[in-house]
């Protein structure tokens, strides 16, 4: 299963934790697995080559992760509508794979 943690602060999400694979299918390619890992890396993306900030991030196999903690506030806040958009995506396949990938919001 894959586990996603997002984490919220003053109202804004400063960092994910993706960790896992999800196992949908037994062969080569995983459905579920492309599609988190589509969202989630297309989500570093834009940080990094289109608002062209800073990113504090790792991509592993099995796991993705990234902190905007670091960033000055504006920053954070240029940031939000993408990290907004992965956060719903992967709520939208938590709600149609829920056996595959779990989502979670805790405010730190």
């Amino acid at each position: 299963m894959i586990e996603a943690v997002f984490e919220k602060k003053s109202g804004n999400l400063v960092s994910a934790l993706l960790q896992g694979h999800a196992e949908y299918s037994k062969g080569k390619y995983d459905l579920v697995c492309s599609a988190v890992s589509a969202v989630s890396q297309s989500t570093v993306i834009g940080i990094t080559e289109v608002l062209k900030l800073d990113l504090d991030y790792s991509i592993d196999d099995g796991l993705l992760s990234f902190s905007l903690e670091s960033m000055k506030k504006e920053d954070i806040l240029k940031c939000q509508v993408l990290v907004e958009t992965m956060l719903l995506a992967l709520k939208s396949m938590e709600i149609n794979f829920s056996k595959y990938i779990s989502v979670k919001v805790k405010e730190v």
